[in-house]
């Protein structure tokens, strides 16, 4: 897909699927995820013929690119699937939200699937994405910029937080963070 997410998400199904085995797991992972575009192309991308998983995809009828919507739409991969919702990407994000909330649906499917996401809300997509920062941090380094120890700045491109928030956590671990600057549009 060419986003930054692309990473995290080709990492995040064997992340998913070696955590399903290890725990013994049988039923299939069902992915649902919302996107505005990037993540969902990325996901579908990512899990393309990863055993064991199925990928659901919804995205606004309206205000993605033409690129990002071909991405999801011709998927060749038998077990990723993109849905489009009418509105924004809000009422994407709330449709797959009163999924998960609706025990009532996601019972019935108990038996022989679990639900999860490859939103930010799952820790596995943001674990990679920790990385960068301290991946960031050595290359400046490295390159003589700075000092091990000084404190960085950085301006991360955010829609949903989940970029920003990775990079709260990579502060939370002991990262010389001094300011996580979020740069983001209009979107509710």
């Amino acid at each position: 897909s060419a986003a930054f997410k692309d990473v995290a998400l080709q990492l995040l199904p064997y992340l998913l699927t070696t955590s399903l085995k290890k725990i013994g797991e049988k039923r299939q992972a069902i992915i649902l995820t919302a996107t505005s575009g990037d993540t969902g192309s990325a996901a579908m991308s990512g899990f393309s013929n990863v055993d064991q998983t199925q990928v659901i995809v919804f995205y606004p009828e309206v205000g993605i690119s033409d690129i990002q919507r071909l991405q999801m739409t011709t998927q060749a991969a038998k077990n990723v699937h993109a849905v489009a919702v009418e509105g924004n990407f809000d009422d994407a994000q709330r449709a797959v939200k009163s999924i998960f909330q609706d025990h009532a649906f996601t019972d019935q499917f108990a038996e022989n699937q679990i639900f999860s996401s490859a939103n930010s809300i799952n820790f596995g997509r943001l674990l990679p994405q920790i990385v960068y920062y301290f991946w960031t941090y050595s290359e400046l380094v490295s390159a003589d910029k700075i000092k091990s120890g000084d404190l960085v700045n950085f301006s991360v491109p955010t829609g949903n937080f989940g970029d920003i928030l990775a990079g709260y956590y990579a502060k939370k671990m002991g990262l010389p963070v001094g300011k996580l600057i979020c740069a983001t549009n209009k979107n509710s």
